[in-house]
């Protein structure tokens, strides 16, 4: 008998009996299941007024994206259909952000190593309490800069731009 009807008569036979051959417990379940505790969502514009900082932040992220997925993949024609704005970096995000406690009891706020300014008063108590129990996940999307819509009386696409802005996730889990 050859090799490749030797291995055709073995996984005919053993195919129906997987879990014999693997173990019906080989991966053993982990039953704790974290859980959302808290979630806070902000802008940058929040917590910083000097745009030239957003900028610098911005710049950074899209720098550092590999996907260069402008206008979230939309062409032209695509953006007609949509029926709002569209803008050049919206789907550009970062997960490089610190939370650092100062002297002030408050948190300096980094975004790619940049301070952005201080996290705002009202949320310091329940941050500093997640961040002593729970895991942190956080997120900053890029918000503004050039966008495009379709322009409905000229029957076109047009390209604006605006100050760009950050949407700051924060999310606890514990």
């Amino acid at each position: 008998m050859r090799l490749y009807d030797q291995l055709k008569y073995f996984i005919k036979q053993h195919s129906t009996y997987s879990n014999d051959l693997v173990g019906a417990n080989a991966v053993k379940k982990n039953s704790t299941i974290l859980n959302i505790q808290n979630k806070f969502n902000f802008s940058a514009s929040d917590m910083c007024s000097n745009q030239e900082t957003i900028n610098t932040i911005v710049k950074q992220i899209i720098k550092k994206d590999k996907s260069r997925r402008y206008y979230i993949g939309k062409k032209n024609e695509n953006i007609k259909k949509v029926n709002r704005k569209v803008y050049r970096y919206e789907c550009f995000f970062t997960r490089k952000i610190r939370i650092v406690p100062n002297a002030k009891n408050s948190f300096d706020f980094y975004i790619e190593n940049i301070h952005l300014g201080q996290i705002p008063e009202d949320l310091n108590i329940d941050i500093k309490n997640h961040l002593e129990t729970g895991i942190m996940t956080t997120f900053a999307y890029i918000n503004g800069g050039p966008y495009k819509y379709y322009d409905k009386n000229s029957q076109s696409v047009c390209e604006e731009d605006e100050a760009f802005d950050l949407n700051i996730y924060i999310q606890f889990s514990g």
